[in-house]
């Protein structure tokens, strides 16, 4: 994804005389998962006549690569695109498609990495938006940099619980809207990294939990008043039986200070990533 937007910006740079009119090439990536970890990933491209043809080619090489769920036209001044929708059921299948900005590389991005868990999964997601190999060429043009204020090229993310961390430029939505300007990568010529760890909580796993915490206590009540009633009974087992059940109760409350514990330590233990965990499909670095 990102190649094309270089490619269609160096079209621009090389007609940038025409160019001058408010605007002259948009882009904005908006990727969104919800709560059961499904992706939608919104990519919307806009530019002046000049670059039409190049922003049909980035649309038609979508289609071909049967990414695109729906595809809008879209427009705004003198400039127009579309914005391209593809769905994914999962962040797993999402991390398997080399899009080239999402994607694994080596001694810069690390892609996405998973932690599963009982009460949640784990994400890091580390991307990077390279500068263009012949960056330093344009960056000393004058005109070039007259018309940089003109570039727009934003990333958005969305998660359906806070982010833990992140680098992002701007943050909402109780840290769950995330957005990086991306487009210094091709003004300044420096690379941006995008970073953000937040994780997915698996709800009816921890309503299980809670159900087992809640059974067990009751168990360990009701064991309890059976034992202390039998102890008041005057039958001959009744000393027996009473002991029977302050031992079933104590079975019940160690496995009650197990379930806490084990709980405890996952929800408390911070998730560490490793290289192991990167399910993102390794695409080349410039």
């Amino acid at each position: 994804m990102k190649n094309n937007f270089i490619k269609i910006f160096g079209v621009m740079l090389v007609t940038i005389a025409s160019l001058f009119s408010a605007g002259c090439f948009q882009a904005e990536s908006n990727l969104a998962i919800d709560d059961s970890g499904k992706v939608t990933l919104n990519t919307e491209v806009m530019g002046v006549p000049i670059l039409r043809e190049h922003i049909e080619g980035w649309k038609n090489d979508m289609e071909r690569s049967n990414r695109a769920t729906e595809i809008s036209p879209v427009s705004s001044g003198n400039m127009s695109g579309y914005r391209i929708t593809t769905q994914y059921q999962s962040i797993e299948q999402f991390a398997a498609q080399k899009i080239d900005i999402f994607g694994s590389k080596t001694g810069k991005a690390k892609g996405i990495q998973q932690r599963k868990g009982w009460f949640y999964d784990a994400y890091s997601f580390d991307f990077i938006s390279e500068a263009p190999e012949d960056s330093e060429e344009y960056l000393d043009n004058t005109l070039v940099q007259s018309m940089m204020p003109q570039i727009k090229f934003d990333m958005v993310i969305n998660i359906p619980y806070a982010a833990e961390k992140n680098n992002a430029q701007h943050v909402s939505n109780d840290n769950k809207t995330l957005s990086w300007n991306l487009a210094s990568s091709i003004t300044s010529g420096k690379d941006v990294s995008v970073q953000v760890q937040f994780r997915i909580w698996h709800k009816e796993k921890i309503a299980v939990t809670l159900a087992a915490i809640i059974i067990l206590l009751g168990a360990m009540i009701y064991f309890l008043r059976k034992s202390q009633k039998q102890t008041e009974n005057q039958a001959d087992n009744a000393e027996g039986e009473a002991a029977k059940n302050i031992f079933y109760m104590k079975i019940c409350a160690g496995l009650l200070a197990a379930i806490i514990s084990v709980s405890a330590f996952m929800l408390i233990n911070p998730v560490t990533f490793t290289d192991a965990d990167t399910i993102s499909s390794a695409v080349t670095a410039k």
